[in-house]
């Protein structure tokens, strides 16, 4: 599994019969993926394929068990086009986020669909990195065996709020869970048995992924994507691909310095943005207590009203904004998304934060806007998700052929129980 935004265009510049017919199912398939349902003459619209060719193509993936036609409604005179959705219950990926507080877990079925949302309190100390995994190996077990019988798991990504090298999934320093130079990928395979493949990824560029794909971003070909946390997890989309840098380690955006005689950063610097603005900080500049108060504490004085809140609010603001305005004359997106503390508190602080980006070079500033996440606390889980589903949207038939070696053309019977697991789950439900 690799790490990034996937292929978004709808035609691949392709030479050869084979892989053309590869491009144009990958095509259809992400059109559902992404879209959600589609009838056959809004699929032909969008890729400019005749009817014969979609209707060949979707028979291909009808096959895979990936996607499912029914009857469309009938409007008007003549027959109504039948209606492609994706099979969400029969291929899955098993989703992870580990944060200092939680640990988040999600089964994300075809087309993004959430089956199985659990969240966690830590059991045991952050720093057990065995415990850690263990736990995460019990909850892979729990939710496969809760996954319909046939349906096929695509692997385990998880979002860590760390620098992890690329591609290994190698976390390299996360200060907020005291994580270094840790094999996550290689531990938790281990404990799978290596019956599933693993990746680990950063939680801002898998926020930024998910808000690209399905949130915010959407549309959008450059984005900043910035999560408030114990730290400030960030991601950068450059022109439709995740910025990764030479090791995977680009978007650490928490370490810009804002305030050179500011905080002392974990990572031995001062006035670091993170340190200025990330949740303990926050919470100082609100007057509570980090050791005794968390970032809900602090929206609940927010919604109450509270004046000392409302002025922690605009202090936030402004410290939010002078380092966006910085990012954004570096990168010059045409989005900004706000996630996790930022997003919480994003229609409060909106008038100091637009204050302070008015420092961003003024072409800059006029191209961009700055939204709150639409994805909210489940950002890393989808993008995380997204990361897994890769393989299959950019070669349906050589992926769940290899994963059902019996799947042949011509056999259909493998294909008929792996398409109908859908069907069995709302009968049973």
């Amino acid at each position: 599994m690799r790490l990034g935004t996937g292929d978004r265009r709808l035609r691949a510049e392709t030479s050869g019969q084979d892989e053309v017919r590869r491009a144009n199912v990958s095509t259809v398939l992400r059109l559902v993926h992404f879209g959600g349902a589609k009838t056959r003459s809004e699929i032909v619209a969008a890729t400019g394929l005749n009817r014969s060719t979609v209707g060949a193509l979707t028979a291909e993936l009808v096959r895979l068990g990936l996607i499912r036609e029914r009857h469309g409604e009938v409007v008007g005179k003549g027959r109504p086009s039948n209606v492609v959705e994706p099979v969400s219950h029969a291929v899955y990926v098993l989703a992870f986020d580990i944060t200092a507080a939680e640990v988040a877990a999600a089964r994300v079925g075809l087309g993004g669909y959430l089956l199985q949302v659990r969240r966690r309190l830590h059991q045991g100390p952050l720093h057990d990195v065995a415990g850690v995994v263990a736990h995460l190996a019990m909850l892979v077990r729990e939710m496969r065996a809760k996954a319909a019988p046939g349906s096929i798991c695509l692997g385990v990504v998880v979002s860590v709020p760390a620098s992890v090298r690329q591609p290994d999934g190698f976390v390299r320093r996360s200060p907020s869970l005291g994580w270094y130079e840790t094999p996550l990928v290689e531990l938790l395979a281990a404990a799978l048995n290596h019956e599933l493949p693993v990746a680990a990824g950063n939680d801002g560029d898998l926020g930024a992924i998910a808000e690209y794909l399905r949130g915010a971003a959407r549309g959008s070909r450059d984005v900043l994507y910035v999560r408030g946390q114990d730290g400030i997890g960030g991601g950068v989309i450059v022109d439709g691909e995740l910025l990764k840098g030479a090791g995977g380690y680009a978007g650490e955006l928490g370490h810009i310095v804002v305030r050179p005689q500011g905080h002392h950063c974990v990572c031995g610097a001062r006035g670091c943005w993170e340190a200025e603005i990330g949740d303990a900080a926050i919470i100082r500049a609100f007057g509570r207590n980090p050791h005794e108060s968390d970032i809900e504490d602090v929206l609940a004085d927010v919604a109450t009203g509270s004046r000392r809140a409302l002025s922690g609010v605009r202090k936030t603001g402004e410290v939010v904004g002078l380092g966006l305005a910085t990012l954004m004359n570096i990168f010059n997106p045409d989005t900004v998304v706000l996630g996790g503390s930022f997003g919480s508190l994003f229609p409060t602080m909106e008038p100091t934060l637009h204050a302070a980006v008015a420092r961003a070079l003024g072409p800059i500033r006029e191209q961009a806007t700055l939204v709150r996440s639409e994805l909210g606390s489940d950002a890393q889980l989808i993008g995380a998700a997204e990361v897994a589903f890769a393989d299959v949207l950019d070669h349906p038939v050589r992926t769940i052929e290899a994963l059902l070696p019996s799947l042949r053309p011509g056999d259909a019977s493998q294909a008929d129980a792996v398409g109908s697991t859908g069907e069995a789950i709302r009968a049973s439900s």
